[in-house]
């Protein structure tokens, strides 16, 4: 390689360290994902929880710096790592666990595979979910053998909860990317593919996968701010959309802010 250098050749020496190049995620929900770390969410998975109590701990302490009626929310709890749950099958998280540390406050806290929701009695209070509520396709709520709901909300039944949290504002949408690509750089990943951002996604976690986030993408880029090289998949409306529904999808993506030529985007219709 030497042989190759000319005088305009920039020689870094390593001092027998080896570089890679930096790796690429073909899929990732980036902005998702920095809105599952704190501060905006309870870090309620292994190995920083090992047990229920740890977790009703973990949320005495958010509910007290709160004020009531604010939403309290986590991520990752696991009952693969909780002690009680090991020491007892039957045993699972319930709405109990929640009530007795944070009566005033609703208690959203999303399973580690994001498969399920674990609600206190006020959660499900403030979202109409009680004996007679009807669970929505492809989604279940568990029940005592009274009929009423446990707390946990399997599948497509957990958006009844995640709908009604706060959504964050775009700024600590920013911060969340930010914060995530930090990391990202830890692990030698400096590029990435967001899999689906658009009016489709609105109903997730956070809006997690909303035009929220696809906002953020630029805002970032335009102040100089956004360390990787992100291409963006766009979802003008959610799976099984109605032409009408892809229509006013494209039309809401291509506002102004939202056309930034330093992301690499492809648009994905619902109605091919």
């Amino acid at each position: 390689m030497r042989a190759l250098a000319g005088p305009g050749t920039r020689i870094v020496e390593l001092g027998g360290r080896t570089v890679l190049p930096g790796i690429n995620d073909s899929h990732l929900h980036g902005a998702a994902y920095g809105m599952t770390k704190p501060p905006f969410a309870v870090d309620v998975g292994h190995p920083a929880v090992g047990s229920l109590a740890d977790i009703a701990a973990a949320v005495a302490r958010a509910a007290r710096e709160l004020p009531d009626g604010t939403w309290v929310v986590g991520l990752g709890w696991d009952p693969g790592y909780l002690a009680e749950c090991l020491a007892d099958p039957g045993r699972f998280p319930h709405r109990r666990d929640l009530d007795a540390v944070a009566p005033h406050h609703p208690v959203c806290l999303t399973d580690f595979s994001s498969h399920m929701v674990w609600a206190n009695s006020e959660a499900l209070r403030r979202c109409g979910i009680d004996a007679d509520t009807t669970p929505p396709p492809g989604g279940v709520i568990d029940r005592d053998p009274d009929g009423r709901p446990t707390g946990i909300l399997r599948e497509a039944a957990g958006r009844l909860v995640q709908a009604a949290l706060p959504a964050p504002t775009l700024a600590q949408r920013r911060r969340a990317i930010q914060g995530v690509i930090g990391e990202l750089h830890s692990r030698g990943i400096t590029s990435y593919t967001e899999p689906g951002l658009g009016p489709g996604g609105a109903g997730t976690l956070f809006g997690g996968l909303s035009t929220d986030n696809w906002t953020a993408y630029p805002a970032l880029a335009a102040r100089g701010e956004l360390q990787a090289r992100v291409s963006v998949l766009l979802l003008p409306a959610p799976m099984g959309g109605s032409a009408d529904d892809v229509r006013k999808g494209l039309a809401e993506l291509r506002r102004p802010e939202s056309a930034d030529p330093r992301l690499l985007t492809e648009i994905w219709s619902a109605a091919s």
